[in-house]
């Protein structure tokens, strides 16, 4: 058999994934403990599991947009580029629960924090980007880049996704520092995030790896609906509320489907037309801990694309909702009384006038005409929601 990659589950090895033909298959080794699943799609079993396309908990693992086209125009020369090939090439540097065998693991020394929140470097993301790109496997079509960093206070060495912009989206960092500051004030999960002092780079920690080392499993709702990445805006958000309620802990339930309640509130709010299928996800400690991911990766889209839509659809359509539609959504979905679904949303009314509070402030500070854009925009989203 070519093309086989060794699946490692929390440092052992659990199976074989290999492409025969036209199929691709995982084949758990006979020795793979329950607990050793690669995907909770996936329990451990005797029987292969075959696909057309590559496994959507592997897919999962592969860059997509800007760090896609990077990778291919270095390493089409020397080596296949479809998705087991880039799979093969980006493995022995993947970071998590579930990994690959390492043989060719690259070592890269790390940055610090305070060298990307501070420089003053213009060419500083392209460096990044040659250093780390082949330990970048993240999805999405925003150029973004996975780099090791060392906060200088405590010497401690953690992962960071930091993200750029190109002329398409400008001053996207700030949008995206701003949507999610709103989302942290509505009291939601978030990672710990950064913006750079020149609003270039919007900087933000890896959410499934632990203080010690450790790694947490995640998977998107891609995955989770068995689903392939070029899927991610095909479907609903009822389902996906679905989806939460069939896998999520019981003790976490009620927490996480009101977690999901209000990203999809503040998501509407701020107009961002990207919630979709793979910026949902859930992480776990095992199959009797599983809880909704933190928020991450939301953005005003309609700055850019004026006519935007909903990345999915919400009874049946893709359109802006109004507070009431949003409760019921929230009644019928995710299991909220009508005064619980009305205190969540008047939550996220008031992360926006903290959020209209900081924007202000920084329509003081000389915004670029990229960045006035963005900002006065936001400020019009949120007068229209606050006052309505």
């Amino acid at each position: 058999m070519s093309n086989e990659l060794s699946i490692c589950v929390d440092g052992c090895r659990a199976g074989q994934l290999f492409q025969d033909m036209e199929e691709f298959i995982f084949r758990y080794h006979e020795t793979a403990r329950p607990d050793q699943f690669v995907s909770l799609t996936m329990p451990v079993r005797r029987k292969d599991y075959s696909h057309p396309h590559l496994h959507p908990i592997f897919e999962m693992h592969l860059p997509e947009g800007y760090l896609l086209s990077i990778i291919k125009k270095q390493f089409t020369k020397i080596t296949d580029t479809n998705d087991f090939g880039l799979l093969t090439l980006l493995a022995p540097n993947f970071r998590g629960r579930v990994e690959y065998v390492r043989d060719n693991h690259l070592e890269t020394s790390p940055l610090q924090l305070d060298t990307l929140l501070h420089s003053d470097n213009p060419n500083l993301f392209e460096e990044l980007v040659s250093r780390f790109a082949l330990r970048s496997a993240l999805s999405g079509v925003q150029p973004k880049v996975l780099a090791q960093l060392e906060n200088k206070a405590t010497l401690q060495l953690d992962d960071f996704i930091v993200k750029a912009w190109g002329p398409d989206y400008p001053a996207l960092a700030l949008n995206e520092y701003c949507c999610m500051l709103a989302t942290k004030y509505a009291g939601i999960p978030v990672p710990e995030f950064y913006l750079s002092d020149d609003e270039s780079l919007f900087i933000m920690k890896r959410f499934d790896l632990k203080e010690d080392g450790s790694a947490l499993g995640f998977e998107d709702m891609c995955v989770l609906q068995a689903k392939q990445r070029e899927d991610k805006y095909t479907g609903s958000y009822e389902r996906v509320a679905k989806t939460i309620k069939t896998f999520v802990s019981p003790e976490n339930k009620k927490s996480s489907l009101e977690q999901f309640f209000k990203i999809l509130v503040i998501s509407n709010m701020l107009q961002n037309g990207d919630a979709h299928l793979k910026n949902f996800g859930l992480v776990y400690e095992n199959t009797a801990s599983i809880w909704l991911a933190p928020g991450y990766d939301i953005v005003c889209t309609t700055a850019y694309i004026r006519q935007d839509i909903p990345a999915l659809t919400l009874a049946g359509s893709k359109k802006w909702t109004s507070r009431d539609q949003l409760k019921h959504f929230g009644m019928q979905a995710c299991e909220l009384t009508a005064s619980r679904a009305g205190e969540l949303y008047d939550e996220c009314q008031q992360a926006l006038k903290r959020l209209s509070s900081y924007i202000a402030t920084r329509l003081t500070q000389s915004p670029s005409s990229d960045q006035l854009m963005v900002l006065e925009h936001l400020q019009t989203l949120i007068a229209n929601e606050t006052t309505a």
